[in-house]
């Protein structure tokens, strides 16, 4: 059954990963950016966020869940919690230069919050020509 694999992926990987994020993502300035952070069963109803700082201790919320499903979003960034897959989703819109850094997926909680760096790169956006791309 492959449409079971988003929700016990995470089995496949080393038991003390309780959140799985990639370490780099890129876009393209002006184009929308999407990365996926999953957490294991268990912290379904628990606050989801994404933080910007170069250290967890240094990180500031730029959006969060308040630990529901419903999307929530804050200027051009968006997150949504899907508890069938443990899955966040935050979607960067009209990425920017001004994007480009140091992000962190956290799941808050009793004592330290549990997070996963995430480093995102902006790739220059394409020339536009009135004879088509340069």
């Amino acid at each position: 059954m492959t449409g079971t694999w988003p929700r016990w992926g995470w089995l496949l990987l080393p038991a003390c990963q309780a959140l799985i994020a990639p370490r780099e993502v890129s876009g393209r300035a002006g184009q929308a950016l999407s990365l996926h952070c999953w957490y294991a069963p268990g912290y379904e109803a628990y606050n989801k966020y994404w933080c910007r700082g170069a250290s967890r201790d240094s990180c500031r919320k730029v959006v969060e869940t308040a630990g529901r499903e419903v999307p929530r979003q804050r200027g051009r960034v968006s997150i949504t919690d899907n508890h069938v897959f443990c899955l966040v989703l935050l979607t960067l819109e009209e990425l920017s230069e001004e994007d480009a850094g140091s992000y962190w997926c956290g799941v808050e909680r009793a004592g330290r919050d549990i997070m996963k760096p995430v480093t995102i790169r902006v790739l220059p956006g394409e020339c536009w020509h009135p004879d088509g791309v340069l």
